[in-house]
């Protein structure tokens, strides 16, 4: 994510209760199912509009998504493509809840 691997970032780190809109923008010529494990993902319309609630974002190419994530789960959590060579090469990062 951002141009970063898995083994080169520290966590994302979130308060409990926190909400977080996440931009994802896929620039590249696949489909990246993009998921966060331990909270649901609202995603919205063009406008900021809630239009569904997913575990998963499909993200074909050249596509622009965003969505709301209310952190409602303490711990850490994988967020991560998931094609799991995709994964593998550093398509990952942790999502660290705290009180």
């Amino acid at each position: 994510f951002n141009g970063q691997k898995f083994s080169d970032v520290e966590p994302l780190r979130l308060n409990y209760g926190e909400r977080m809109r996440i931009v994802l923008v896929n620039d590249t010529m696949m489909t990246h199912p993009i998921h966060l494990h331990g909270m649901w993902s609202d995603v919205e319309d063009d406008n900021g509009n809630f239009m569904v609630r997913k575990h998963t974002v499909d993200m074909p190419p050249g596509s622009r998504r965003t969505y709301r994530v209310r952190a409602d789960a303490l711990g850490s959590w994988a967020f991560h493509c998931h094609l799991l060579y995709h994964m593998e090469a550093g398509m990952m990062r942790t999502v660290r809840v705290d009180e």
